[in-house]
């Protein structure tokens, strides 16, 4: 993940840095990570007076504690994501995908979901857990960005990074975007890229051991920085078997931020980010 990617990408990363800067984890040796605790803190909400440090202060250090409202941020080869244990799923996954990595020949052959260790044993969902469910195991940082390296491979299997997704949705639709993303990184020589569920006032709940939160839908915003044509987009797709072609899926940045309540982007110079929240015309994805 390189600097351009944290300057740019979910001020909620520097929002966790400054209620959390206790514990941190190396980045680039993921075997090393410093062990998760959970302490209290007064709040996890997002404060934008809190948000406004450069993302580049932070460095190659991001902290990995657990918050009073059950949050863990975590980062593993690639990508990072905040997990909450209360859903048992993580709240946002993000990643910047480059060209280059779209071309790996990593297979995820014999690759199997796991537990993550990076989070409290109580919270760390099996594979098993979800047999004989109703959903399926649905990736947010999907396999396929991840060919590129054969850790990153076996790190987006950690149960951290999947939520319970219909099975049509996750092999039918939900692959179609996933698809257009690496088609977009090649076109443009990188994508950032930020994704994870949208849960209903009162959730239902599944699970053999460990009860993860179904969501109602999940949300994916997509970021081009390509210069001199800056662009970016946001999807919405229901947790259903319901056909839901890219079109239909389309929204704007604006309204994923108003329907998750995060604020994407927002490093970005105010008048570019005004402007490419706003756009949600998928047309200029293919030119």
């Amino acid at each position: 993940m390189n600097n351009k990617f944290l300057k740019t990408l979910l001020p909620i990363l520097v929002l966790v840095a400054l209620l959390f800067a206790q514990k941190y984890l190396n980045r680039e040796t993921p075997s090393e990570e410093a062990p998760v605790t959970e302490e209290t803190v007064s709040s996890n909400e997002f404060n934008a007076a809190q948000a406004s440090l450069p993302a580049e202060e932070l460095g190659d250090e991001a902290p990995v504690v657990a918050d009073s409202k059950g949050t863990i941020l975590v980062e593993h080869e690639g990508f990072s994501l905040l997990y909450d244990t209360k859903t048992m799923c993580p709240l946002w996954v993000a990643w910047e995908l480059t060209a280059a990595e779209t071309r790996g020949k990593v297979s995820r052959q014999n690759v199997e979901f796991k537990e993550d260790e990076s989070v409290p044993k109580q919270y760390q969902v099996a594979s098993w857990d979800y047999n004989g469910g109703q959903y399926g195991r649905g990736h947010m940082c999907p396999a396929g960005d991840m060919k590129w390296s054969q850790q990153a491979m076996q790190d987006c299997h950690y149960m951290t990074n999947i939520c319970p997704q219909n099975a049509e949705l996750n092999k039918v639709w939900w692959e179609h975007l996933e698809r257009a993303c690496r088609d977009w990184a090649r076109k443009d020589g990188s994508v950032q890229i930020v994704c994870g569920p949208v849960f209903p006032e009162n959730p239902k709940h599944f699970g053999k051991k460990h009860r993860m939160a179904v969501p109602k839908g999940f949300y994916k915003v997509v970021l081009s920085l390509k210069k001199g044509k800056e662009k970016a987009i946001g999807f919405y797709y229901t947790n259903d078997d319901a056909p839901q072609p890219m079109e239909d899926a389309v929204r704007s940045v604006d309204d994923i931020e108003h329907m998750t309540g995060f604020d994407f982007f927002s490093s970005l110079p105010d008048s570019q980010e005004d402007r490419l929240e706003a756009m949600t015309d998928l047309r200029v994805w293919d030119k």
